[in-house]
């Protein structure tokens, strides 16, 4: 219920703002200040309030300061966990480091593809700080894959992090581990939404699972200083690119203030045949587990359902890294990573370095 509702709320208050009124404003507060709702709703809340200039109208003002409190607190409460190496630069080894990450909430229940490509991203040698916890809205997330598999996340410190992305270009950054005081609003006030990463990477691409707040959700990138970045939402509302078939995008980078909006697909930007979306569905966490393995090792049939859903979520990572001009060269370097089993060795190396 708590879901719909936030849904609702934010379509209101985002397509129809002159009749989102003081109660509706209090209802998603609630929401929020009780941990129900997902960090780029939070995100979308905060940003949809100051862009309709609701946030300096007398009624909407204490919404507005009680997130915005608890968001600061938050961040002063966390300010000891922090990536020794980060600096304005976002760069390591003259390579920029990069994420990939889908707000959930969709319902849709697919394949964890964001951190599979994450893995494929850092086989074509892109430096790759995923950041993820445990499943929220689905029966899998990053974090419980990657632990039935073997590797041990709250081994991950802070100080491992740039050694991780040196030698493996991976590194998983478990969300409680590096939140560890953050629970109902894990999110410092300039990092909204997906960008409480604390590698700061400056290159991301982001999914949401509602058209209404892609253009938001790019703003909050370029506001929180992301250099270049690609808002996803499939039309199926998918928090991800859809193998079946329209996905609506928003992107910039720092050579322009604008942000542009393509509607993109799999065929025709990609070069691959297209599949329904219930042909990529995930299931419980040994289901996961096995298909994650079964693709970094190469296995996965040519032109499979799921291997094709990964390889365009793949080349838009790649393609935003800068590493790859268009996607469908992209979508190149993501089949080569696989096949000379570059993505295994990057998974392979994180898993061995967090059993050490």
């Amino acid at each position: 219920m708590t879901v719909e509702l936030m849904k609702t709320g934010l379509k209101k208050l985002t397509t129809d703002s002159k009749n989102f009124t003081a109660e509706d404003a209090a209802c998603l507060t609630t929401i929020i200040m009780n941990g129900n709702a997902t960090p780029a709703q939070v995100a979308s809340f905060l940003t949809a309030l100051k862009l309709t200039g609701k946030e300096t109208e007398p009624n909407f003002v204490a919404a507005a300061k009680s997130v915005n409190e608890i968001l600061v607190a938050a961040s002063m409460r966390n300010a000891s966990v922090h990536i020794p190496y980060v600096g304005p630069s976002g760069m390591i080894d003259g390579q920029m480091v990069v994420d990939i990450v889908g707000t959930g909430g969709d319902g849709q229940d697919t394949f964890n593809v964001s951190t599979a490509s994450s893995l494929v991203a850092a086989g074509a040698g892109i430096k790759v700080a995923k950041h993820g916890n445990r499943a929220s809205s689905s029966q899998c997330g990053s974090a419980d894959v990657l632990e039935y598999l073997g590797c041990n996340l709250n081994s991950v410190e802070p100080p491992h992090v740039l050694q991780q992305l040196k030698y493996n270009n991976f590194c998983f950054l478990f969300a409680q581990k590096f939140h560890p005081s953050m629970k109902n609003v894990a999110l410092p006030r300039k990092e909204l939404g997906p960008l409480s990463n604390p590698a700061v990477p400056k290159r991301m691409v982001v999914g949401v699972h509602s058209k209404e707040i892609g253009l938001m959700m790019a703003e909050s990138l370029k506001l929180s200083g992301i250099e270049r970045g690609l808002v996803v939402c499939g039309d199926e509302g998918l928090d991800e690119i859809s193998p079946e078939g329209v996905t609506n995008t928003w992107s910039f980078d720092s050579s322009s203030n604008d942000i542009k909006f393509k509607k993109i697909y799999p065929e025709a930007d990609f070069g691959l045949k297209s599949h329904p979306l219930s042909t990529c569905k995930g299931g419980n966490v040994k289901f996961n587990a096995e298909i994650m393995l079964k693709l970094l090792r190469n296995e996965l049939p040519p032109g499979s359902p799921l291997l094709n859903f990964v390889l365009i979520n793949s080349a838009a990572l790649i393609f935003t890294a800068g590493k790859a001009e268009t996607f469908k060269e992209g979508v190149e370097l993501a089949r080569r990573s696989l096949a000379d089993l570059k993505a295994f060795e990057a998974f392979d190396g994180f898993l061995k370095a967090t059993n050490e």
